[in-house]
Parts: structure tokens; sequence; C-alpha cells
């Protein structure tokens, strides 16, 4: 959350509210993308779910009728011994993400397992990216397997150029916070000690 612009926004502000926002390079859209959310809506003709997959359209627009608001968002919960990363980049604290890589994983017999990859500031949606998850499941954590990934990140990512950052840079961050994360999430599910960067 310490990510989350500033701390007058986050008293004042609310989870549902972002969500329905839809900013794509706002943390609570990705997270409820990233962690397989549920996002239920209320109107004068009932309730109804969407996943979240279903519910982000486009930069600030969502799935949402005109008469229907957000009442809850339900979020898979991690198991404790996930290990995760979440790397950001923003210009200065509180601004939007240029990139943002968060993932989870889980350590079996020394490889990647259950692996969950999200991103923002690089889309028109959050991202649930599920061919790198699939490039990193069952691989452990060395420099050629995180290079694939990098690699991987800058041929399908399609972000915009904008008077923040151009595309090529984004993509090249990406690949950079990708590493950056994984390690970190390796180091957890594995219940090492993170080395200062």
């Amino acid at each position: 959350m310490h990510h989350v612009t500033h701390m007058s926004v986050r008293n004042r502000g609310t989870f549902g509210g972002s969500v329905a926002h839809a900013d794509p390079a706002t943390e609570m859209p990705m997270m409820t993308r990233f962690l397989g959310g549920t996002v239920i809506a209320s109107s004068q003709r009932g309730r109804r779910e969407i996943p979240a997959a279903d519910f982000f359209v486009g930069s600030l627009v969502n799935s949402l009728e005109p008469d229907e608001f957000v009442i809850r968002v339900e979020l898979d919960a991690m198991r404790p011994d996930a290990g995760w990363g979440f790397e950001e980049f923003a210009k200065r604290h509180g601004d939007f993400a240029l990139a943002c890589f968060a993932t989870t994983l889980h350590c079996v017999d020394g490889r990647a397992s259950d692996v969950r990859v999200g991103m923002m500031g690089v889309g028109e949606t959050p991202l649930r990216l599920e061919e790198i998850e699939g490039i990193i499941e069952g691989t452990d954590v060395s420099e050629p397997a995180l290079d694939t990934v990098a690699d991987r990140l800058a041929g399908i990512l399609t972000p915009n150029t904008d008077i923040h950052a151009s595309a090529d840079y984004r993509r090249h961050l990406s690949g950079v916070l990708a590493k950056r994360a994984r390690r970190a999430a390796w180091s957890r599910a594995n219940h090492e000690r993170l080395q200062a960067r």
C-alpha cells in the first residue's frame, strides 16, 4: 500500500473506488486482476459478480452498467508459504507507475510452481500474463531464466509512448523489474534473507 499515491489520498480513497476507476497504471486494479479478483456490482436489478478479467475493458473503462456500482471486491488469498515480488517504478513517490511487475510463486523441489504474474503501466488495462507464467513455471531463478522472461516481455508488451516515457523505455524497464521481482519472490519462497539493492 505504500506505493499507492500519497497518505492523504489513501486515507480518503477506497479500494473499490480505485478498481471502478480502472486506471491501468494504479495498484488496486492490477492487484485485483493479478489475484484473480471478482468485482461485485449492485443495481436495482440485483447483484452480479464480474471476474476481473472481464471487468477492465480499457484505460479508465470498466464493464459496469450505467446503473451499477461496486459494493465489494473479492481476491484470492495467497498461501502463507508463497514467495512474492512487487517492483514498481515511478519518477517520484506517489506518481503513476511507468511500469510494475508483480509475481507470486512456490518453490517445489527447487523449481517455481503455481506462478502468477501481473503488470501495470504497460497496457490499456491491468495485465495478468499467463504466457510469462508458463515460461517461469518449472524453472529456477538462474540468470538465463531471468533473461528469457525479460526478452519475452519485450516481445509481447505494447505500452504507449507519452510525455512520461517512451514505449521502448517501458519495455526495457519491465524486463528490469521482472528480474528484481522474480529474485525477491524466489528468495521469499526459499525463506532467504533479501539482499539490499
